[in-house]
């Protein structure tokens, strides 16, 4: 599908397809090499920032206070985690999307560990997120309006030879 609304947000830790008209991205994908693992940590003062070229269409990291969802990190910290300047760069509104805590706490992290072991089985493994919208009931949080996805996609793939080693279907609940 094409929306029109989209622009793509790169950093060095991650590409974002965000879309603009429901301050959610549309896909966000990364390369995680075994070298990107390490042992740095969070600072509690960390807040999400808003990575979003032009400013027109602003989510914020209160958007999510008292929503009941979480700010579900897309490429998470912890593949980045080989130190704490690296962890940072996750840590804006082009990598993350509402997710139940339910969701993210549980089948969420746990893939997201998978993905951190395969890598150091296969030293580099390539990742996809997609966040997934139904065209019916889409709830929105925050004084912005940010959408809550219906579910997710996750896919990890070797990058040299193309050969997909997870898929995953989320719902967001």
């Amino acid at each position: 599908a094409v929306y029109p609304q989209t622009i793509v947000v790169r950093n060095d830790a991650f590409k974002s397809t965000y879309d603009l008209g429901i301050l959610c991205p549309r896909q966000v994908e990364w390369t995680l090499h075994a070298a990107d693992i390490g042992h740095g940590t969070r600072e509690p003062s960390w807040r999400f920032i808003n990575d979003i070229p032009g400013g027109s269409a602003i989510a914020r990291h209160s958007d999510y206070n008292h929503s009941g969802y979480d700010r579900g990190h897309l490429c998470p910290a912890g593949d980045r985690s080989i130190s704490s300047i690296w962890m940072k760069t996750t840590f804006t509104m082009s990598n993350i999307a509402p997710q139940s805590p339910t969701l993210n706490r549980g089948a969420w992290k746990s893939t997201e560990e998978w993905c951190r072991s395969a890598c150091s089985l296969y030293d580099s493994i390539s990742i996809l997120v997609i966040p997934i919208f139904l065209n019916r009931d889409t709830t929105f949080i925050g004084h912005h309006r940010l959408a809550v996805p219906h579910a997710f996609i996750k896919v990890a793939w070797l990058p040299s030879n193309d050969s997909i080693i997870h898929q995953s279907f989320f719902w967001n609940r």
